[in-house]
């Protein structure tokens, strides 16, 4: 006897309306280096420990970090992705080509930073690939001033 077929339908529901939230101290303090072109960590006082975004707590040792220290805005790839589609409002579109999101180490912190890779195809993608951050023209003290890693 033969199953009987399943229908299936998927819904899209196109979500178009906007989050104000407040990033926190931190991120805050993170951000405002974006407008100098600085990439901020936190130092645990604990372990010695370098995170980047900066945070409050150190997840090893879970002591409070204060200190802020500007780090390398050059690093290792260290694992990434190809990304083919994007979510808009809510609903997954085809990207204009394919794109890379890596997982950067930058030299002398102890986290991986996501980013935008560019200028590297595939093939030549590697985890140790070095990479250098780089920024828009235009600087607003936001996520997207630090637009993507290139190869060194």
């Amino acid at each position: 006897m033969e199953a009987p077929a399943e229908n299936f339908f998927t819904p899209v529901v196109p979500l178009d309306f906007v989050y104000n939230y407040r990033v926190g101290p931190y991120i805050e303090r993170y951000l405002r280096g974006f407008k100098d072109k600085k990439i901020l960590g936190s130092k645990c006082p604990g372990c010695g420990k370098v995170v980047v975004p900066a945070r409050m707590y150190c997840g090893p040792c879970n002591r409070r970090m204060e200190e802020l220290v500007e780090v390398s805005q050059e690093g290792s790839l260290e694992n990434y992705t190809i990304g083919h589609v994007i979510l808009e409002k809510g609903a997954i579109k085809p990207a204009k080509g394919p794109y890379m999101l890596g997982l950067i180490n930058l030299d002398g912190t102890d986290s991986l930073l996501l980013g935008r890779v560019e200028g590297v195809s595939v093939a030549a993608a590697k985890p140790g690939l070095r990479v250098k951050a780089v920024w828009k023209e235009e600087l607003d003290g936001d996520f997207k001033d630090l637009d993507h890693f290139e190869p060194v």
